[in-house]
């Protein structure tokens, strides 16, 4: 018996709807340790096919929703993104949400 044992489906789509439009001030992607700025004030879309996400006017990021995961980041203030591309790369992203004073 395996009390903690990992789901591979990913994120339930209700759960992923719920990031949709969510606006970010920046995102980062980690590749092997490091972290590789991608863009500043953007935002996230969330579909029922693909999770995109936009930084100044461009598209930085688009992964397919199945297997894909999102979760908050401890602090509540950004988001942690992982899935994979059209082409099969799995990516790692997190983003940092936009805070109004």
């Amino acid at each position: 018996m395996k009390l903690f044992k990992k789901s591979k489906q990913g994120t339930p789509i209700k759960e992923l709807l719920s990031f949709n439009g969510k606006g970010i001030s920046y995102a980062v992607e980690r590749i092997n340790g490091e972290e590789v700025t991608l863009g500043k004030s953007g935002a996230i879309t969330v579909t029922e096919e693909e999770i995109i996400m936009v930084c100044n006017g461009k598209e930085v990021f688009r992964c397919l929703t199945k297997g894909a995961t999102i979760a908050t980041l401890m602090s509540g203030n950004g988001c942690d993104i992982k899935g994979s591309d059209k082409s099969g790369q799995k990516r790692h992203i997190v983003a940092n949400y936009v805070m109004f004073r």
